[in-house]
């Protein structure tokens, strides 16, 4: 992904706006850039690694009680849902303008129990007699 992001989508102020996609119908052996360029990006590639490696085990140590806590979720649980998530991260920092995908498939769950529920409720006749709504109708045959 990284070196998509530094040969193929220009993102690399290094490299420059340039790209560099791979060619898979073709059966070429060189590469359209210089061997000084490969070496720019490999380069490149190798720093935004080790920048994203040291920010991981920095965040890890700055939240160390948490990844922790989590550690301990996951021996105790084979799934963390997201409520597990947010009993020990807290809520999310930011809102989202819309739902998530998460959101409507839950939502679709919700409705569908709402359905259930309001189709086994039965009505029950009062104390002066009467017929229960949902009595079977006989077909002839």
């Amino acid at each position: 992904m990284t070196y998509a992001q530094v040969a193929v989508y220009g993102f690399s102020e290094k490299v420059g706006l340039l790209s560099f996609p791979s060619r898979e119908d073709s059966f070429e052996m060189s590469k359209p850039y210089s061997s000084k360029t490969a070496a720019l990006i490999d380069s490149e590639v190798r720093d935004w690694v080790n920048k994203a490696y040291e920010r991981t085990l920095h965040l890890i140590e700055e939240h160390k009680e948490q990844v922790a806590q989590l550690a301990q979720l996951l021996l105790e649980k084979e799934v963390l849902h997201q409520e597990d998530l947010r009993g020990i991260l807290g809520e999310r920092p930011f809102k989202a303008t819309e739902p998530t995908n998460y959101d409507r498939f839950k939502e679709g769950f919700e409705e569908e129990e709402e359905k259930v529920a309001e189709s086994s409720i039965v009505d029950v006749p009062e104390e002066g007699g009467g017929s229960s709504p949902l009595e079977p109708q006989v077909v002839p045959r």
